[in-house]
């Protein structure tokens, strides 16, 4: 049974437990390379950058965990959730750019 239930949603669990990890580089941490890069320069406020980046880390996690659940029910109901998510992810991570740099 377990099987079963990850051969349906291991790929978005695994998305979701990476993206927990680069929130905790970011909030915990203060890595500021793990996600913008080694070419762009620091952000304005370092410490408020890390903390809006790592609350949209983890807000894209949760769609991540939701998709896994939706998956069990109807797989299309889960691709255009997490479509969506993504969607909202990109603008905000533009408005986060668009605020520290």
């Amino acid at each position: 049974m377990a099987s079963a239930i990850f051969e349906h949603t291991g790929v978005s669990i695994l998305i979701g437990m990476v993206s927990l990890y680069y929130a905790y580089r970011v909030m915990v941490l203060k890595d500021v390379r793990a996600v913008v890069g080694k070419n762009k320069p620091e952000p304005k406020d370092k410490e408020g950058f890390c903390r809006d980046t790592g609350k949209l880390i983890i807000f894209f996690a949760i769609g991540s965990f939701l998709m896994a659940g939706l998956e069990l029910f109807n797989a299309t109901v889960a691709f255009v959730q997490m479509a969506v998510w993504v969607v909202i992810s990109f603008m905000l991570w533009k408005k986060v750019n668009e605020k520290y740099y």
